[in-house]
């Protein structure tokens, strides 16, 4: 072989290497982008918040604050220029406040082919009105996926074929829109409500709520709590534990108070910026309790409204030592005419660590107690008429209880949350209060008379229920048009959690 063969035959190889690496880069690439749409079709698909009728779970566009006065830091609506803050309620301009995105959520688009949908999900389905546009005469509507005949959800057929009339249309083609109704498999198509035209634009959009009311239930929203089948719903303690919102919290104090936090009525009591000192005499038979003085109402930090539904739904958490080793602590909830106490023993006295609803004791353990000197933490709920009382995070009551509907006749218009003990001295520090999600009596359905959920079909709340679009409005969500359950927060990076 000559020199210029042995040339060329370099040059081919070189060629049919560089051919072959650029080939197995770009079949990479495809593979890559192939899976990559196969995993956004039926597997995982990323989602961006817009708006705030998830908050605080979620957030849509928003803006982050620190108030000035008390250091406090929360989340509010991106298109506010002043907001109260809900720990101190300092009014503050944020009209110079930054912007911030949405939260960006992944969501499991195949968790509901293996198994239902469950009470409490967060998910996202296909919102039951289209936006519909006439390519005709330009009018454009929101229509609801009801059958006309016999007013049971609809739903879209052929979606691949209208997503390819879709096309058509942009090109001036004509499209037709079929629905047909789930239960009296009535087929309509889709039209223009001024012109009457079939040739319309529909687009469907995602939203994303709080699965509530699941298939054959009668569901109903009564004084902020879910009523399922007449008894109360009470939320898993995952869930609980992520719908708490923030009332006040001692370590942030205000160096301008705006209203008072704590009232006083007798001289046993110093309360100074971050701590509440009783200082009842040892061996005198005596009780005092400070009231927590500000009403607990569903006021919502992101909405900036001021509402006033009051709240019985709370929970106070607070570290707590005693120095005389005879009475106890105690914890009381006044609702209406119902009050609740907890109390927690100091020593081996003669008082037992108990829980008393109206007056009567329902639980209690002498093995339960404080000792002088020694730091603890208390906690103690009422949610979902369910008392929880912890000592050093460890339960020691759980008391459940139910409201007979047939008598109920009222909301809860009175509500007072206290401190203090008996026979005892002590120091309350790093007192924090929230409260429970409270869904409103807004709309139509759910709210004026239970609703009677069908069969394949699913009722859905927002966690921000003031300034939510939802199931109290529209009614009910087909399975047909579910798409996923959301399952973590991923982007911004300061607030990547596991959605619950």
């Amino acid at each position: 072989m000559g020199k210029a063969d042995q040339k060329d035959s370099k040059k081919t190889k070189k060629h049919k290497k560089k051919k072959g690496f650029v080939r197995e880069n770009l079949e990479s690439i495809i593979i890559a982008v192939a899976l990559a749409f196969v995993l956004r079709i039926f597997v995982v698909e990323a989602f961006k918040i817009p708006t705030g009728s998830m908050a605080p779970t979620l957030l849509g566009q928003h803006k982050s604050v620190k108030c000035p006065n008390c250091a406090w830091k929360f989340k509010t609506n991106y298109s506010l220029n002043h907001v109260k803050c809900s720990n101190c309620f300092y009014k503050i301009r944020i009209s110079d406040y930054r912007k911030r995105g949405g939260n960006r959520i992944l969501v499991n688009k195949f968790v509901y082919d293996f198994g239902k949908p469950k009470r409490w999900d967060v998910a996202v389905f296909k919102y039951p009105f289209n936006d519909v546009a006439c390519l005709s005469c330009g009018f454009s509507s929101s229509q609801s996926m009801l059958c006309e005949k016999c007013s049971n959800v609809a739903k879209k057929e052929n979606y691949f074929k209208s997503k390819i009339n879709n096309i058509k249309g942009f090109l001036g083609v004509t499209q037709y829109h079929k629905v047909v109704c789930n239960s009296c498999d009535t087929v309509d198509a889709i039209t223009c409500k001024s012109c009457g035209s079939t040739n319309v634009h529909v687009v469907r959009k995602n939203y994303i709520k709080r699965l509530v009311g699941l298939p054959d239930e009668k569901l109903q929203i009564l004084n902020g709590d879910i009523y399922i089948n007449d008894k109360i719903e009470r939320k898993p303690e995952m869930v609980q534990e992520a719908l708490w919102v923030p009332v006040f919290n001692s370590n942030y104090p205000a160096k301008q108070e705006i209203v008072q936090n704590w009232e006083v009525k007798d001289k046993f009591w110093d309360v100074s910026a971050k701590q509440l000192q009783l200082r009842l005499s040892e061996g005198a038979e005596q009780k005092s309790y400070i009231s927590f003085k500000r009403k607990i109402t569903d006021f919502n930090v992101y909405n900036n409204e001021i509402n006033d539904a009051i709240n019985g739904d709370v929970m106070i958490n607070f570290d707590v030592s005693i120095s005389v080793n005879n009475g106890g602590v105690s914890i009381i909830l006044q609702e209406n005419e119902k009050t609740i106490e907890a109390y927690v023993a100091s020593g081996a006295g003669k008082n037992k660590t108990h829980l008393k609803v109206s007056g009567s004791i329902v639980k209690s353990d002498p093995e339960v107690f404080m000792e002088p000197g020694k730091g603890y933490k208390i906690g103690f709920a009422n949610v979902d008429n369910k008392i929880i009382l912890k000592l050093n995070d460890s339960v020691v009551f759980s008391y459940a209880y139910d409201t007979d509907l047939s008598s109920f006749n009222d909301y809860t218009k009175f509500s007072e949350l206290k401190l203090g003990g008996e026979n005892t001295a002590a120091v309350f520090k790093n007192i924090s209060i929230f409260r429970d999600i409270y869904y409103t009596d807004a709309g139509e359905w759910g709210t004026l008379k239970p609703l009677e959920i069908g069969n394949n079909e699913y009722f859905f709340l927002g966690d921000n229920s003031r300034n939510s679009n939802d199931s109290r409005f529209w009614k009910i969500v087909p399975e047909s048009n579910m798409v996923g359950k959301a399952f973590m927060v991923f982007w911004p990076p300061s607030t990547i959690k596991y959605v619950r």
